[in-house]
């Protein structure tokens, strides 16, 4: 059994059969293509991927396991309501500063001539909702009188839609934390006078879905357990269901009360702010509208310590007791939960609640700064805070003791202040935590047989907990993003993926008494070569079916490719035999 240190610093074990050979024979076995096995298991194997809400040393160490405190991808997603754009921000980018590295039309539009409309006429996108792997929904809400849309702009990867080999989309080309006119993709009517999707010339803009009847003015958008998004409209009043490849699945839903926020808890109630003094509740699970309680007044909605918080006036609905803390505070916009618990609200104040030992809110903050604020807050990587700058077309973030860290310019009049970081998505609504690790085979072609996790004893699932298991392969680590992920199963042979690189992605979720699976170890292992062309001549022949007889009976160690055509871990005559019927020649030939 031999070990390297390979490309990625992790070890890889090579299996080789110990039998006396000729010098020419040997020159085979040293060049041939081997069964490979790589193995993760400790905190310096689980370093060399990407954590993301789970980590390898608490409270255990050598394993992955969830967070105590949740947190969520290093991504903000703006929606610039008057110029019709989404500014995509890195915010560990820039020394942890923050930078704009992408920026997508929404609607028509030419970059070097963005709409100025404000932030009430118009497509005017808004509100937003991220779900667990990072991608990003946005609803136009369409002041013009059309129909209110659903856009999807994926994080990573996108649709090749015109054949060109490569994923047109934005980027920060010159690095300068800023996107300018040159490093964004126009919006082009293809001749149809309809805004579809094949208009759309950044191919990380994926669908777009036009719901509800013209003037409704979609003004809610958040994601259910089974990842589903839930668009509420403000005229219509009501829900409509869509999947995440954008295909209506139910609606309308009529609630009787105008849409203008949401968020869905872990057990799938959709809980809706109205802009007035109703609080909506929806059973996504029935697809039925619920009740409408009459509270305070309401304009952002979040979701945290068993409770509904309220933004206009500060408020908190407990479900489990049918009660409502009132007046906590005047005068904000959103609220928002961060990992801890405490209660952000806002804007253009920025002010941090925490709880007393009951659950209900510290009427006094346990912080508060002036902002430059007109939307937000948001809750975002590390815990930070997040406040759009309406009039000033920037964003700021605020650590938790609300000291100011930076200011982001972004488009035209910034106008979110829903889930735009994925933190209440994978936090309260499907609580996960990701690892993901790319592993190179080595050769283009490479095909990976077999993976298996959880083989130690400190690997477990507790009941209502889960490990998923996914895995996607391109023999250019840079095309991993545009292959889809596939399920893998736990010791299954077969994968059916094909290529140098594979990148695995893990996903924790606990069960609901926050009890987190714990991830042992997982072993990656690429296909045994058993081609019976021994002497690698192109061809089977009686050459090959003679060098693998001449060396009957001797064992061969497991998941050791060579000679052991069956697999049986000895060379026989039956190897011998299956190689005759891959000859390439006639009565096998030389």
């Amino acid at each position: 059994m031999l070990w390297y240190e390979g490309s990625r610093r992790h070890k890889v074990k090579i299996h080789n059969i110990a039998i006396s050979i000729s010098t020419a024979l040997a020159v085979f076995i040293a060049g041939a293509a081997n069964a490979a096995t790589t193995v993760y298991t400790t905190d310096a194997d689980f370093e060399l991927g990407t954590l993301n809400s789970v980590n390898h040393d608490a409270p255990n160490s050598n394993q992955l396991q969830l967070n105590a405190i949740g947190d969520t991808f290093p991504l903000l997603w703006v929606a610039n309501a008057g110029e019709d754009t989404m500014s995509r921000i890195n915010t560990d980018g820039n020394s942890g500063n923050g930078c704009e590295e992408a920026r997508y039309l929404t609607s028509y539009g030419d970059p070097n001539a963005l709409a100025n409309h404000g932030a009430f006429s118009g497509p005017a996108p808004s509100r937003t909702a991220v779900d667990t792997t990072g991608n990003v929904y946005v609803a136009n809400r369409n002041f013009s009188g059309g129909q209110p849309e659903l856009l999807k702009i994926a994080v990573e990867g996108g649709v090749d839609r015109n054949g060109n080999g490569v994923i047109d989309t934005s980027s920060d080309t010159n690095g300068d934390c800023s996107i300018s006119a040159d490093e964004m993709l126009a919006v082009v009517d293809d001749g149809d006078g309809v805004l579809d999707i094949d208009d759309f010339l950044d191919e990380r803009v994926i669908w777009i879905s036009p719901f509800a009847s013209n003037g409704n003015l979609g003004r809610s958008l958040c994601l259910d357990v089974n990842g589903n998004l839930w668009a509420g409209t403000y005229i219509g009043r009501d829900y409509y269901k869509f999947n995440q490849a954008g295909v209506q699945l139910a609606g309308p839903i009529s609630t009787g009360i105008t849409s203008y926020g949401c968020a869905v808890d872990a057990d799938g109630t959709l809980w809706g702010a109205s802009l007035g003094s109703s609080l909506v509740e929806l059973n996504t699970n029935t697809e039925t509208h619920t009740i409408n309680r009459t509270l305070q007044s309401n304009y952002g909605i979040a979701l945290g310590n068993e409770r509904v918080y309220l933004g206009s006036t500060l408020h908190a609905f407990n479900p489990a007791t049918n009660t409502t803390q009132l007046s906590v505070a005047f005068s904000g916009t959103g609220v928002a939960v961060d990992g801890d618990g405490a209660v952000w609200f806002g804007t253009p104040t920025l002010r941090k609640f925490t709880s007393d030992a009951s659950g209900d809110l510290i009427t006094t903050p346990a912080c508060s700064v002036s902002t430059q604020g007109g939307r937000g807050p948001i809750v975002g990587k590390g815990g930070r805070i997040w406040t759009i700058n309406t009039s000033f077309n920037s964003v700021s973030q605020y650590d938790s003791d609300c000291n100011f860290i930076s200011t982001v310019p972004v488009g035209r009049t910034p106008y979110t202040y829903s889930d735009a970081t994925g933190f209440g998505a994978r936090n309260q609504t499907d609580p996960t935590g990701i690892w993901t690790i790319i592993n190179d085979g080595g050769d283009t072609g490479t095909e990976w047989d077999s993976m298996a996790w959880n083989t130690e004893a400190q690997g477990s699932v507790p009941v209502g907990a889960s490990i998923t298991v996914e895995a996607r392969s391109a023999d250019l680590e840079a095309s991993l993003g545009l292959e889809a992920y596939v399920p893998i199963s736990n010791g299954g042979v077969g994968l059916g993926l094909i290529g140098k690189f594979i990148q695995v992605r893990i996903t924790l979720r606990p069960n609901l008494a926050d009890e987190s699976p714990v991830f042992s170890d997982l072993e990656i292992s690429t296909a045994a070569d058993t081609d019976c062309d021994a002497n690698e001549d192109g061809q089977v022949d009686r050459v090959d079916v003679g060098i693998i007889g001449r060396h009957r009976n001797v064992p061969v160690p497991p998941g050791n490719p060579l000679f052991d055509i069956n697999s049986d871990n000895v060379i026989n005559v039956v190897d011998a035999r299956l190689c005759v019927l891959q000859c390439t020649n006639a009565n096998c030939a030389p």
